[in-house]
């Protein structure tokens, strides 16, 4: 009980510290190569609670949490939802993210995640902004400019400059060049 006690005064006594010392705060597990994170918003001031990778090259930021689509979700609480479920897609090899249309969402499309496992199902990531055919491409084409630069991606937003490796014909992005070596061998002795 004392052990506990002083881990928990421990851990408070740290937090402060960061508090004051004006680190960002971070939201994840010691293992986990997808967790959140507190970070500056350049583009649009103040902060934005964003789901970063950590690989062997570094941490680079991946989705941006600006806006909470309903559900009662925060962007804390999205964050944290979409990083959970890119650490599960990551152990199960994640290999690709496309988009798709979704019977329980009929107006609106999601981003999914391929991994070795799925098959051919493209697991939920994220649902998007009720919109068209074109605006799910158009966010899919976000996130891999953004992933090719490092900068990340605003979570539900509108359109940039497209990838030229990417087309309507071809709507998936291969995240192979943005995982680290472990991350792309995931998956591979699991049986489906």
């Amino acid at each position: 009980m004392t052990i506990g006690i002083l881990s928990l005064v421990a851990a408070v006594v740290g937090a402060g510290i960061a508090f004051v010392q004006g680190w960002p705060p971070v939201l994840f597990g010691k293992k986990d190569h997808f967790f959140c994170e507190l970070r500056p918003d350049t583009q649009r001031g103040g902060e934005v609670w964003t789901v970063m990778y950590r690989h062997d090259k570094g941490v680079q930021p991946w989705l941006k949490m600006v806006t909470t689509l309903g559900g009662g979700y925060t962007p804390i609480r999205r964050c944290e939802i979409i990083s959970e479920r890119l650490e599960t897609y990551r152990k199960d090899g994640l290999t690709q993210l496309g988009y798709r249309g979704d019977s329980n969402t009929p107006d609106q499309y999601v981003i999914c995640a391929k991994t070795k496992l799925s098959g051919d199902n493209c697991p939920l990531l994220v649902t998007l902004k009720p919109g068209t055919q074109r605006s799910a491409y158009q966010s899919l084409q976000d996130i891999t400019e953004d992933l090719r630069n490092g900068t990340g991606v605003y979570q539900g937003s509108e359109g940039k400059v497209a990838n030229s490796n990417f087309s309507p014909s071809s709507p998936v992005i291969d995240l192979t060049p943005f995982l680290a070596e472990e991350d792309r061998i995931a998956g591979s002795n699991s049986v489906k």
